[in-house]
Parts: C-alpha cells; sequence; structure tokens
C-alpha cells in the first residue's frame, strides 16, 4: 500500500489533451504520418479522430503503402473528429481542437472554421517544410476568421501520480518515439 499516492491537483489541461491526441493518432494505420485531434469544451471531450481511410473503405497495405493512393483516400484527424461528433449530434461551436503532432492543413482549418471551433492547440514543433506552405495558408485563415491557434511545448507534469519536482519530459519524449514527426522525402 505504500505505492498508493493521492492524486495531484491537475497540471496544464492543454498538455494532457495533446497527449491525449499523441495517443489517438497510434490508432491511425498511416505508416508515413500519425495524426490525432481531439474536441473539447469546459475540460469534456467531445469527439476523437486520427487519419485513416474512411469507415467502410477497406485500408489494405497496398493502398496505405502507395503515397498517391493512400493521400487521395485519407480523412485526416481533424475531420473525422468532425465527423464524429456530427453524426453523434454533437456541437463543436465554442470548443477547442487539439492536433497532434502537426498544424492543421487549409482544408482542415476551413473545416474548424465552419464547425465554429474557436481554438486550436498544437505541439511546438518545427512543422516539416513540404507543408509550411499550406500550414501558413491555414494560419493566415485562422486569424481572419478569429480562431487563436496556441503552440505549447510538451513538457511539465502533467499525470497526477507523478510528483511536481518528476521530471515528465521522458514521457513526452517517448510519445514522440510512440508517433515520430514524419521524415519521409515524398
Amino acid at each position: 500500500m505504500d505505492n498508493i499516492r493521492p492524486p495531484k491537483p491537475p497540471g496544464h489541461w492543454d498538455q494532457r489533451f495533446l497527449v491525449l491526441a499523441s495517443h489517438i493518432a497510434g490508432w491511425s494505420k498511416d505508416p508515413s504520418t500519425k495524426v490525432g485531434a481531439v474536441a473539447v469544451r469546459d475540460r469534456r471531450i467531445l469527439g476523437t479522430g486520427y487519419n485513416g481511410l474512411p469507415s467502410g473503405v477497406h485500408d489494405s497495405d497496398a493502398r496505405l503503402k502507395d503515397r498517391e493512393t493512400r493521400l487521395a483516400l485519407t480523412t485526416h484527424a481533424e475531420q473525422n473528429c468532425v465527423a464524429y461528433a456530427a453524426r453523434n449530434g454533437v456541437c463543436l461551436t465554442g470548443s477547442t481542437m487539439y492536433i497532434f503532432p502537426l498544424m492543421t492543413c487549409s482544408v482542415c482549418a476551413a473545416l474548424l472554421i465552419q464547425a465554429g471551433i474557436n481554438k486550436v492547440v498544437v505541439p511546438d514543433f518545427v512543422e516539416p517544410l513540404r507543408w509550411q506552405e499550406d500550414f501558413a495558408w491555414a494560419k493566415t485563415m485562422f486569424i481572419e476568421a478569429g480562431i487563436s491557434v496556441d503552440r505549447i511545448p510538451l513538457k511539465g507534469p502533467i499525470n497526477p501520480m507523478i510528483d511536481e519536482d518528476e521530471d515528465s519530459e521522458e514521457f513526452f519524449n517517448d510519445q514522440l518515439m510512440e508517433n515520430p514527426l514524419p521524415v519521409t522525402n515524398n
């Protein structure tokens, strides 16, 4: 019984939900890039999503390994999150979308704006060069629509069972090893 400790007060909620998005990203079968999204309002989860082929569409290895086919068929994490919420009658107006590990693309940005999302939170990582222009368009649209984009570092204690003086950065490094940023040249 010595190993049972009472929970600590909640840490930074944005970090908690980004870690959850990173966990959900791990459900993606995409061999190149695994992305997760969580929609939240008042610290309550409204919907989740990860990138992958639409429900009912066969996600064979051949389709997933062929980049052009995969890109043509894949539904982004943010799109899946919005679709899941809509299918279940959940309104996302006024909510926050947490996305891991990348900034949202311009197409998803437009969808989030139309869904009424008022804040987007992404980890503070260096964005892959090949997507920077598209991410810049997404940021421009968010600014014009009055949606805040927060880039936060993933460090500090978020697990209530970890003491404040323990280093939880190792936890985030483990998360990145499980869901690394894409490094392909495609």
